[in-house]
């Protein structure tokens, strides 16, 4: 009878935290009386009686119709799913009365329903017939129409009825024989304005952009935009008439080209110490005046940072390309630029003055000492009297002076980073770098690095191993420019060249196995063409590598897996290598790409000037490796909504060791598996080729399958859920192979006629937590295909059984990691 009872009670609970729920999912419940929940607007193309055609739709319907539904106004309520999860915690309150749940409810978490009353369904069809008008729909009309629907909602329903677009006819300049007549006359060839193509409002305001540019290349500093007309004849049957014309009233300041003067630096100026930072004795170096009293930067810091010359015209190009390159020394915080038109070239106004005081351009309407400022007041002080009085402008002159605030000299940061692998290990690093951003007063930096990192195993022993421990130092010194035998090298960007020369140790030891010291030396030049390209070029790259203190475990080890060796194997690297790299990720692209390609060469040079001993060529007693190696990777991100990506990955590497090498450096060989590689399987246990080591599942064999040859390929959807909170389902496969087949594994050589058949394929999901400044990532990975398995076996989709927990702790790999996987 209890029994009964207490089911009855649970039964009545579960039906009032219902009803409680239900009431609350109301999302009209709030609504006042004689009002309705606004739940959004659609807009209906209407089609034109007098087309002939059955649809009225323009090739750029899609543009324009996401165009049209930006400008409806109010937004309604906001949902996550489909499901207005904010304005349900708002009805779930009351109005509140102080601090407590129902201010959270009403004010925080919750939002108020948009209501039908704060919509003005007239004012947003003006607003959208202005848009259509904009765009060549100058007959447009637009109406709209309120649909209810049920007893407290409504929607409104927008008709657009875009009847005849107008096409751009013919495009006319209306200039004069006047230099600035000229200058926009010779422009017309790269004209946006296209005869034929439909009116845009949008592209008359990139006309007058392209102009204004253009001008300002010429050194019509003062010049805007503003200053140009485009008149519209829309009076020829559907098509327009476009004149293109300096106006009437714009300044004389405007219509004079102006050429550089005096170029001056402040390259020690700060708001605290205003007018002591821009007093000194000037020192003139390569035309530029520099005024440091403080004697904290050498001249040659800005040689090749400023590109505008005395005597020569303004260029907004070179203008932006001075400021970019001070901001891109790396040394200082804040850069400012200022420009002042004089009159008397014969004085210099170097020492003192603000960026804060205001310039007062129009400058030509007040009278001057000199005849040419008179002429210019009395008789000519906008466009249309400078042409009617046929006045022909000499060129003006434009001091410019730029404030630098430095960064602090001297700073030290420190990093700490944790690291987990699907094979069991976890770790973490600490590194402390002290730097110093005007070492030898010339803006280098200069760079002192120490770190240490341990690694250990805590679970997955299955997968070999020991724990481990790094130590490592560094010095490095970047040059703002090239460093080479050819002075003067210098490219004409906004990006600083730089050179980067730097060495470093690093201690690696596995606890009872050996100890592994490697030194290297790196001569980097580093330039950008683009903000999209970037170039790295190291002529010089040497690393030595020496084992030490291996044991009679490890020993041991090598006679199971004797490949093993050349992960500790003593030898010299000596080369070089370049990097060309195109990344024009950005987030309002809806496809963007990153391209990058490696070539790594060693030994080219040493091997023509040394001799063979009796089996190598050797430096110091040690064999140098040869080899060259090439790596190419491409992604494509694809924006596929608000929240949404979709990315895709293609790797390709090669490697060709010969004289003497064999095979590749144990450290330029190519590896799968992994948190960013394939996740279905565990770092460096996949390959190469069909071939698996049964012991690497055990823990008498260290994880470290390498080849010479690597395809992978990555496919990733990402969706943003809430918050930081974002999910991914991917799909993983490639694998790795050997130049030459090695007796020891077998199957391990690639063939052109049966790799096809040793791809790897892995999928899974994962969650990501994105906090801007740092990516946590979990993704459970299994195997779809397994290329070590017989032939007509590597297929394994019709195994998967999660119910069977030996299944699950075989094939589903957690791989935990920080950031994204590409």
């Amino acid at each position: 009878m209890r029994t009964r009872n207490s089911h009855i009670i649970v039964a009545h609970v579960i039906v009032c935290l219902a009803m409680l729920v239900i009431s609350a999912c109301s999302t009209t419940r709030t609504v006042p009386a004689g009002d309705r929940l606004y739940t959004g607007s659609s807009i209906k193309w209407e089609n034109d009686s007098t087309s002939k055609k059955k649809s009225s739709k323009p090739k750029d319907y899609s543009t324009l119709n996401d165009g049209l539904n930006k400008k409806i106004r109010p937004n309604t309520n906001r949902k996550f799913l489909g499901m207005p999860f904010k304005l349900w915690l708002y009805n779930l309150g009351k109005e509140p009365k102080g601090k407590g749940l129902n201010y959270l409810l009403r004010k925080k978490w919750g939002e108020a329903p948009v209501l039908l009353s704060q919509v003005k369904s007239d004012y947003t069809s003006k607003v959208l017939q202005g848009y259509l008008v904009d765009n060549g729909y100058f007959e447009a009309a637009v109406s709209s129409q309120v649909k209810n629907i049920g007893k407290k909602k409504a929607e409104i329903k927008y008709t657009v009825a875009p009847h005849h677009r107008y096409t751009i006819k013919s495009v006319t300049y209306l200039t004069d024989s006047s230099a600035i007549g000229r200058t926009v006359n010779k422009s017309r060839p790269g004209s946006v304005l296209i005869e034929g193509k439909p009116y845009s409002l949008d592209m008359i305001k990139a006309e007058r952009e392209r102009i204004h540019a253009d001008l300002k290349e010429q050194g019509y500093y003062y010049f805007t935009p503003d200053y140009l007309l485009v008149q519209v004849d829309s009076t020829n049957n559907g098509t327009v008439d476009l004149f293109v014309k300096i106006k009437d009233n714009t300044p004389m300041l405007a219509l004079r080209p102006y050429r550089m003067h005096d170029i001056t630096l402040y390259p020690d100026y700060s708001l605290e110490n205003d007018s002591a930072s821009t007093m000194g004795t000037p020192l003139f170096y390569k035309g530029n005046y520099i005024v440091d009293s403080a004697k904290r930067f050498k001249p040659i810091v800005f040689e090749r940072s400023v590109f505008l010359r005395p005597d020569s015209l303004y260029r907004l190009s070179s203008h932006n390309i001075t400021l970019q390159r001070l901001i891109n020394l790396g040394t200082f915080k804040f850069v400012k630029g200022q420009f002042r038109p004089i009159r008397d070239t014969s004085q210099h106004n170097i020492v003192g003055g603000s960026p804060n005081v205001t310039v007062i351009r129009d400058t030509a309407s007040r009278p001057r000492k000199d005849s040419a400022a008179r002429r210019d007041a009395l008789q000519s002080v906008t466009y249309r009297s400078m042409v009617n009085n046929r006045v022909a402008l000499d060129s003006g002159w434009l001091d410019a002076k730029f404030y630098l605030t430095p960064y602090k000299r001297r700073s030290l940061q420190a990093e700490l980073r944790g690291t987990s692998k699907s094979n069991g290990f976890i770790g973490s690093q600490v590194k402390l770098t002290a730097k110093n951003r005007n070492w030898l007063h010339s803006a280098n930096l200069l760079e002192i690095s120490l770190s240490g990192g341990m690694e250990w195993q805590t679970g997955n022993r299955s997968a070999g191993g020991s724990n481990s421990y790094a130590v490592g130092a560094e010095v490095a010194v970047t040059v703002p420019r090239f460093l080479t035998p050819i002075k003067g090298i210098n490219i004409r960007t906004p990006y600083v060249p730089r050179t980067r020369i730097s060495a470093g140790y690093e201690l690696y030891s596995r606890a009872n196995l050996y100890n592994l010291n490697a030194y290297t030396l790196q001569l980097q030049y580093m330039w950008q063409r683009t903000a999209f390209l970037s170039h790295t070029f190291a002529p010089i790259a040497v690393t030595y590598v020496l084992p030490t203190k291996t044991t009679a475990a490890y020993d041991s080890i090598l006679k199971n897996d004797p490949s093993q060796r050349a992960a500790i194997e003593k030898q010299f690297i000596m080369g070089g290598n370049y990097t060309i790299t195109y990344n024009n990720q950005s987030a309002n692209r809806i496809h963007s790409f990153y391209l990058s390609g490696n070539l790594d060469v060693s030994g080219n040079l040493a091997g023509l000037l040394i001799k063979k001993g009796d089996s190598t060529k050797n430096i110091l007693k040690n064999p140098f490796a040869q080899y060259e190696r090439l790596t190419l990777e491409a992604r494509h991100y694809w924006a596929l909504g608000k929240g949404k990506q979709w990315i895709n990955r293609l790797i390709l590497g090669y490697g060709l060791p010969y004289g003497n090498s064999s095979t590749l450096p144990f450290v330029k060989q190519f590896f799968t598996g992994g948190s960013s590689s394939i996740r279905s399987f565990r770092a460096r246990t996949l390959g190469p080729g069909s071939y698996h080591n049964p012991r690497v599942d055990s823990s008498a064999l260290l994880a470290n399958e390498a080849g010479d040859i690597k395809l992978e390929f990555n496919s990733e959807v990402r969706i943003h859920v809430a918050s930081v909170f974002n999910v991914a389902a991917f799909v993983d496969a490639g694998n790795i192979w050997l130049q030459k087949q090695v007796p020891d594994k077998p199957g391990s050589q690639f063939k052109f006629d049966t790799f096809y058949k040793e791809i790897a394929v892995g999928a899974g999901v994962g969650v990501r937590i994105d906090a801007s400044i740092v990516v946590v990532r979990f993704d459970m990975a299994m195997p779809l295909r397994i290329p070590y398995l017989p032939e007509n076996e590597r297929w394994v989709i019709n195994k998967i059984n999660f119910g069977d927990p030996e299944w699950r702790k075989k094939n589903l790999i957690l791989n935990i990691a920080i950031g994204y996987p590409f």
